[in-house]
C-alpha cells in the first residue's frame, strides 16, 4: 500500500505538471504524459484493490483505521478517475 500510494502521489503530480504543458507540445509530451497517466490509475486502482480485498478479508478491523480506509479510497479515486478520463481524451485524439 504504501508503494502505490507513494509513487502514485508523485507520478499523479508528475501527470498533472505534463498536462499543464501538454497543449504547448502536444507532439513532445503525448507518449510520457501518457505513461505517466496511466501509472497514476494503476497506482489508483491498486489501492483500490488492496483496500477491496483488505475490507473482504479483515472485515472491520477497529475504529481507528476508518479514517485511513477513507483517505486511501480517496486518494485512489483521485488519482485514477482524471488519469482513465485523460488516457481516453488522448487516445481519442489519434
Amino acid at each position: 500500500m504504501k508503494r502505490a500510494t507513494g509513487l502514485g502521489a508523485v507520478v499523479g503530480l508528475a501527470a498533472l505538471v505534463l498536462g499543464l504543458f501538454y497543449e504547448s507540445w502536444p507532439g513532445l509530451l503525448r507518449l510520457p504524459f501518457l505513461a505517466a497517466c496511466a501509472l497514476a490509475a494503476f497506482c489508483g486502482l491498486s489501492i483500490l484493490w488492496i483496500t477491496a480485498v483488505d475490507r473482504l478479508r479483515y472485515g472491520r478491523r477497529g475504529e481507528r483505521l476508518v479514517p485511513l480506509r477513507v483517505f486511501d479510497v480517496a486518494l485512489a479515486l483521485m488519482l485514477a478517475v482524471p488519469s482513465l478520463w485523460a488516457i481516453s481524451g488522448l487516445l481519442a485524439e489519434r
